[in-house]
């Protein structure tokens, strides 16, 4: 099949610079379809271009008002031509995506202006393209704001989660879990792949580590920890960011790996993540929130893990690692899924 990617941001369109190296599933799903031997063509288009020659179209959704989605009149254009569009999202901020056609669709103009009130570019590419389709690009904020989505929508979730805690209404509903493709973490872009074996267990420190780019400090402060706690992402905070092989290269340290929670994984979205993937490489423990961890079924108290030896921490390890590998996709179940979505 050819198959358009495309979507409202530059990495939604496969030009965004990632200098952190950040796994997200816009790069991962270009990467499956062309494992299937799909004809993958990953790019912004310009209203007024041709959809119709492409046998299937996935259009990755985010906030219009965002300062990123600057490629997002393109791909409206493409969901106005493309009615069977496939709609999928890669940003946890769901909510924010839902008020930005909010946003949009209580004053038409806000969706066409060209300079923000501080008199900066707001940065929309083909503006002008866009003009002769200004009434269905219009139709399309008014839909995706207030009513459901007439899509198929594919988010990047486990199984078994409470995906109504998104935010998100559309015809249906369908999870994928792109862990088993998640591996750029495991090679540094200039030495190539990491020693695989994890550390002695002699080597590693108990300790947490908590990364996140937005700050946590709130949610960490109502925390009872023992374990000295190392923070990374947030430069406001004056945490060091890390590209995400670096990361990883921490959390191979520690026993303990923080995962913090967002809104709607506290409330059990089952919102997929990869630092459990990383986890599960590092041979680290994960603490997440109960409601986040009961969807992976790895809900342990803390105090437990604080209290352990070294013996007994390792039990807790493979006793997770078991239960994560189960709880994964496989690459040969990704592929069938995927199959099965373009019949």
């Amino acid at each position: 099949m050819k198959i358009l990617v495309t979507g409202f941001n530059a990495l939604a369109i496969g030009t965004a610079k990632s200098p952190l190296n950040i796994a997200t599933s816009a790069r991962i799903l270009p990467e499956v379809l062309r494992e299937l031997g799909h004809e993958v063509t990953q790019k912004a288009i310009i209203p007024g271009e041709d959809v119709s020659m492409y046998d299937k179209v996935f259009v990755f959704v985010f906030g219009p008002n965002s300062l990123s989605a600057r490629y997002w009149y393109g791909a409206a254009y493409t969901i106005i031509k493309r009615p069977d569009a496939i709609i999928s999202i890669d940003d946890w901020q769901t909510k924010d995506s839902v008020s930005g056609f909010g946003t949009f669709s209580r004053g038409h103009w806000r969706i066409w202006k060209k300079l923000s009130k501080a008199g900066n570019p707001v940065g929309k590419i083909y503006w002008d393209e866009a003009q002769p389709y200004k009434k269905e690009i219009e139709d399309l904020v008014d839909t995706f704001a207030f009513e459901k989505w007439p899509h198929k929508l594919l988010i990047p979730a486990y199984d078994g989660g409470n995906y109504d805690e998104l935010g998100l209404k559309a015809n249906e509903i369908v999870n994928w879990d792109p862990s088993p493709y998640t591996n750029t973490y495991l090679k540094n872009p200039e030495e190539g792949l990491f020693e695989s074996q994890p550390l002695p267990v002699e080597n590693k420190e108990k300790a947490w580590i908590l990364a996140s780019l937005v700050s946590k400090q709130g949610w960490l402060k109502k925390q009872t920890f023992n374990w000295p706690i190392k923070t990374f992402g947030n430069v406001k905070e004056k945490q060091t960011r890390l590209k995400e092989h670096e990361l990883y290269q921490e959390y191979r340290k520690v026993w303990g790996i923080i995962s913090p929670p967002h809104y709607h994984t506290m409330k059990g979205s089952g919102w997929w993540r990869v630092r459990y993937k990383m986890a599960y490489d590092a041979k680290s423990i994960i603490l997440a929130h109960p409601e986040e961890a009961k969807i992976l079924g790895i809900n342990i108290d803390h105090n437990i893990i604080e209290k352990g030896s070294n013996f007994e921490l390792n039990e807790i390890i493979s006793s997770q690692n078991e239960i994560l590998k189960n709880k994964f996709w496989t690459k040969e179940r990704t592929k069938e899924f995927f199959k099965c979505m373009l019949e």
